[in-house]
């Protein structure tokens, strides 16, 4: 694909750098738009955002490497090393995802905000920002498919792409657009029942279900390495397995609830 926009000198423009911009851009814009509507001041909005951000981040890179810490080098100094060098890619959204929702939740416990209506917010965002940054994905070559016969399909041909040397030239199973078409259809569900003002966490829970059952059958398309794999399953699958759990264990506490009132 094409996975520098421009170059100017010695200066790039990275595709996967300038759609996640985009992807906060669009995420941040629709939590302004929306904050009135969760109880929440613009002021503790922005400190929200912007510390989940950089714990989402941290986290991301951290599952990036324990995932592949023995591939980037012989010895710690080495891998070390490798990571600070490579920060600007490899990310696990997993990762990012579990420590930014726990900055996230610690930051509203502690300033006394309403949690679970400021995560039913946060949750669509999340899905807009995220299917930008999957488009950004698949202009750089990374979390790439499977090679595969099927109509629906995409040759990466760009040596400077992410994709393994090996399957340039094949038709790859374009993952990347599929999870990105998904994410966007999450989006517009969410922020419909965003809309519709249920019972605070009901959207949080309905992003995690859905969310988590995409991405689980999705990875059986992937063909990028995917960590070592348990009980068949591959990382992001177990832990997609696990937030699909507890979705279904916060719909069943909501329905409880209401029950009872």
């Amino acid at each position: 694909m094409h996975p520098i926009i421009f170059q100017l000198g010695s200066f790039k423009l990275p595709a996967y750098g300038l759609m996640v911009a985009l992807g906060y851009l669009a995420a941040i814009f629709y939590l302004f738009r929306k904050a009135g509507e969760a109880g929440l001041k613009k002021e503790d909005l922005s400190d929200l955002v912007f510390y989940t951000v950089l714990g989402g981040m941290a986290g991301a890179k951290l599952f990036y490497a324990a995932t592949y810490w023995d591939q980037f080098g012989p010895d710690f100094l080495a891998r070390a090393g490798y990571a600070l060098r490579t920060f600007q890619y490899g990310f696990v959204f997993y990762g990012g995802l579990i420590f930014g929702a726990a900055i996230f939740f610690y930051l509203c416990a502690r300033r006394k905000l309403a949690a679970l209506r400021a995560a039913d917010l946060a949750a669509p965002a999340l899905a807009l920002g995220h299917a930008f940054g999957r488009i950004g994905c698949f202009l750089a070559g990374c979390c790439h498919g499977r090679p595969t016969a099927c109509p629906v399909s995409v040759t990466f041909n760009d040596p400077a792409s992410e994709v393994s040397p090996l399957y340039l030239g094949t038709p790859l199973h374009p993952t990347q657009l599929y999870e990105a078409g998904g994410n966007l259809l999450i989006f517009f569900l969410l922020h419909r029942a965003f809309a519709r003002k249920f019972r605070p966490g009901a959207v949080l829970a309905l992003y995690a279900g859905l969310y988590s059952a995409q991405r689980f059958l999705i990875e059986f398309l992937r063909g990028d390495d995917r960590g070592a794999a348990h009980f068949g399953l591959s990382p992001a699958q177990l832990i997609s397995a696990a937030a699909f759990c507890g979705a279904a264990v916060l719909f069943y506490k909501l329905k409880d609830q209401n029950e009872k009132n």
